[in-house]
């Protein structure tokens, strides 16, 4: 569980910041390139450690994010300069929306644990205190 928020948490970061590189005018051409090739390489290798997770809506999102992280890398060496910004914009907006979603869903399902886990102790230790001792005599 830790490696999976810690990848996502990454990759939110990450998408962050190319959201920012593609709007900057500092980035451009080849630097933004290389940018999305790593970051597109990042996407991939995230979604691929946390692809042995039990939870299907992780799969899913594991899934897609290497969707959109090949197609970071495709982006960059087929598109021309003037379409580049706008649609590593787009994937880079879709990265950060997909780490954010995954690290709600992984929140939700920590948090309905420790949840679990304190009512149960909470029931256990009422039910105890409300059973009657019996002394022997």
């Amino acid at each position: 569980m830790r490696l999976h928020f810690i990848s996502r948490l990454a990759l939110l970061i990450t998408g962050s910041f190319l959201v920012v590189a593609t709007q900057e005018g500092i980035w451009t051409g080849s630097p933004l390139k290389w940018m999305f090739i790593a970051g597109g390489a990042l996407a991939i290798v995230a979604a691929a450690a946390d692809a042995m997770l039990d939870s299907l809506q992780q799969r899913g999102l594991d899934l897609i994010t290497a969707l959109v992280g090949a197609w970071m890398i495709v982006e960059v060496a087929v598109l021309g300069q003037a379409d580049v910004k706008w649609w590593s914009f787009g994937s880079a907006v879709a990265i950060t929306a997909l780490s954010a979603i995954g690290l709600t869903i992984h929140e939700w399902s920590t948090e309905r644990v420790v949840h679990e886990l304190r009512v149960t102790h909470h029931e256990e230790a009422r039910r105890e205190a409300d059973t009657p001792q019996v002394m022997p005599a």
